[in-house]
């Protein structure tokens, strides 16, 4: 899975909440287009995981109802990128690496590790 398969994900999932909301009118036309201008604001064609994984969790801070959209793909990050990072921190403090693993763990605070996709396929 590509970071614009993920990224068209959100975006498709953005588009049905939006008519299901429109359609019930639990939402306004104008935050339907305020909406929309976050999701085209934020994820951009071509973005890489690391910067994709960064600018995800900016969606819900100022668009909350869509939280359940982005929290699966948080959840996959961590289960999938960030506990495979805590892993190899354990394992190079283990080995008596210990300034590797503080490293790498800085890394992993900063999101500032190379991400290739590991994850379910779709997120649950």
């Amino acid at each position: 899975m590509s970071p614009d398969d993920i990224r068209q994900q959100i975006e498709l999932q953005v588009v049905e909440l939006i008519k299901a909301k429109l359609a019930d009118g639990t939402m306004t036309d104008e935050r339907s287009q305020q909406l929309s201008k976050i999701i085209l604001d934020i994820l951009k064609p071509g973005m890489s995981f690391e910067v994709l994984y960064k600018e995800i969790p900016k969606i819900d801070d100022t668009a909350p109802e869509l939280s359940a959209i982005i929290v699966p793909f948080l959840r996959d990050y961590e289960n999938n990128i960030t506990q495979h990072a805590t892993n190899g921190v354990h394992d190079l403090i283990i080995q008596g690496q210990y300034d590797a693993a503080v490293n790498l763990a800085q890394k992993v605070i900063d999101q500032d590790v190379n991400l290739m996709w590991h994850g379910s396929g779709k997120p649950q």
